[in-house]
Formats: structure tokens, C-alpha cells, sequence
């Protein structure tokens, strides 16, 4: 959780009054400057703002900090992605930064989409497309997987072609995912079994 990464409050009330732009914070991809970014825009929650646009900028090292950031955002206060949640599922297919498609898609994973319904199609459709794609990073796939994963609980109905899918995927991945991927398969067979 952040809020670690400073030894009392006065030097973190401090930081807070003399921060302007977030992009002066992200200077290392290190956690505990990730941590600080977060809380800092929890107290600024018009710096959110910035630490997205930056993400979807998809411009570099910049890029995969703000990632980071957005991504740990969505965790702690996933309030303040609220109202950039449709805008990010409509860039999912978009997206081209390896960083930025790895974390958009750990948000998935655990961000409450039920109110989303109208976005449901969308997101399901860029998760097999990552999960397919034998060029994506290995993590990116499993994200898509595990979001995948989660629909099949709203929509039994995607749960054979997962299966379908899950099994190509065993077959031509690299150890690391297939066996990520025959976990997730048995957990499908569980949830499917009388």
C-alpha cells in the first residue's frame, strides 16, 4: 500500500505543497516513486489527470511509469479512474506500449466492472485478442486470461471458447504461460463440472 515511501508527514505535506507536475516525481520506475506519485495525486486528485494522459501518450519511459501509477491508481482509489474507465477500454485494441497494455490489463483484473455493462463486449474481445497474440508479453497474455476468466462468471457462454483458446495457447506458449494457462483451464473444468 503507498504512503511507505516518506519517513513522517511533515516532509510528505511538504512534497504535496511543492509538487506542480507529476511528471517531476516519476524521474525512476522504482515502487517506492510509484507510491509517491499515488499518494500524491490521492491528495491532488486533479494530478490523476496528468498521470493518464502521460500513460496513453504511450511516449517511452514516461509511458511506463505513468502506467504504473494509473495501474496502482486503480487499485487503491479506483474513485479517481472512474471517469476514465470507458476512454481506457476504448483504447485497449489501440494500445501499442508494452508497459501500458501490460498494466491496463492488470486493472482488469481486479477493477470493479459490473456497473460497465455497456463496455463488457469491448473488453472481452481485447483480452482474446491479447491472449492469442503469441507476440504479446507473456504477462500481458495471462492478465487478458485471468480478466477472461473473471467473465466467464457474467457470461458462462465465452466459457468454450476459452477453453478452445486456452488450450492452443498450452500448446504453442512458453512454459511459463502454459502452465499458467493449464491452471486457469482446471479452474474452468471446476466451474463447468456438476
Amino acid at each position: 500500500m503507498p504512503n511507505a515511501w516518506y519517513p513522517n508527514s511533515i516532509i510528505f505535506a511538504i512534497t504535496i505543497c511543492l509538487v506542480t507536475k507529476l511528471e517531476d516525481i516519476l524521474t525512476d520506475s522504482g515502487r517506492a516513486t510509484a507510491d509517491m506519485a499515488v499518494d500524491v495525486i490521492y491528495q491532488k486528485p486533479e494530478m490523476f489527470d496528468e498521470a493518464y494522459q502521460m500513460c496513453m501518450a504511450e511516449e517511452g519511459k514516461k509511458a511506463l511509469r505513468a502506467a504504473r501509477v494509473v495501474q496502482l491508481v486503480a487499485e487503491y482509489h479506483p474513485e479517481l479512474l472512474k471517469p476514465y474507465f470507458p476512454d481506457l477500454v476504448h483504447r485497449l485494441n489501440d494500445l501499442t506500449h508494452s508497459s501500458v497494455k501490460r498494466c491496463m490489463m492488470k486493472v482488469l483484473t481486479f477493477y470493479d466492472v459490473s456497473e460497465d455493462e455497456e463496455l463488457h463486449g469491448i473488453i472481452i474481445d481485447a483480452c482474446f485478442k491479447r491472449m492469442n497474440d503469441f507476440g504479446e508479453e507473456v504477462a500481458t497474455r495471462a492478465y487478458a486470461t485471468r480478466v477472461l476468466q473473471r467473465f466467464t462468471k457474467i457470461y458462462p457462454e465465452i466459457t468454450g471458447e476459452l477453453i478452445v483458446a486456452l488450450q492452443v495457447v498450452i500448446e504453442n506458449s512458453k512454459e511459463t504461460l502454459s502452465k499458467y494457462s493449464t491452471n486457469v483451464l482446471k479452474e474452468l473444468y471446476k466451474d463447468v463440472s456438476p
